[in-house]
């Protein structure tokens, strides 16, 4: 059903002004007009608010890939960033190493980790688990999906053991509490 305009004889009030403000014209068009055939679109082309701007499909493996490799290159220049600052601490009261350098070496660990955590974050690859790269011009071996099932395995197993001991003994310590009152009670 399209709605039909409203004239103002239908409302008696609408050609006066109960605010003191001028009624409104008798052409204006409160609600704009509809058009189907817009897709909720601004007028403007539709090929600029493309779900995919720069023809890129965010989803695309080609550009996770590319997200990986630049994350790997990223974790590269953390481990690089982690040996200054461990030398600069194991070798604090050496000659030609100053507290200044090693500080130096300490933010930019810092920047670095903090750089490689949101660039993990922001393309998707944190969900991944980083495989050790020993050598940067050869590819890192792939785990088979038997090592990474025991590998998520004993990931999960520690804090799973950990809230269960908690539990247990909280249950104990309720157990012991309940049994006292019931006791207490018994007494009386």
């Amino acid at each position: 059903m399209i709605p039909t305009p409203v004239s103002s004889n239908t409302y008696p009030m609408a050609s006066h002004s109960m605010t003191g403000f001028p009624p409104l014209q008798p052409n204006f068009n409160a609600v704009p007009q509809f058009n189907p055939n817009s897709a909720f679109l601004p007028p403007s082309s539709s090929q600029e608010h493309s779900l995919h701007q720069g023809g890129t499909d965010p989803n695309s493996p080609e550009l996770f890939q590319q997200n990986m490799q630049l994350v790997q290159q990223s974790v590269l220049q953390l481990q690089e960033a982690a040996k200054r600052a461990l030398d600069g601490i194991q070798n604090a009261y050496r000659i030609g190493h100053t507290p200044t350098q090693t500080e130096a070496d300490l933010a930019t660990l810092n920047q670095t980790l903090q750089m490689v955590c949101e660039q993990m974050r922001q393309t998707g690859v944190g969900g991944l688990p980083l495989l050790p790269v020993t050598d940067p011009n050869e590819p890192p071996a792939m785990p088979t999906e038997e090592q990474l099932m025991a590998q998520t395995t004993r990931a999960v197993q520690v804090p799973y053991e950990q809230l269960k001991r908690g539990q247990d003994s909280a249950q104990a310590v309720v157990a012991n509490l309940v049994a006292g009152i019931d006791r207490s009670s018994s007494h009386r």
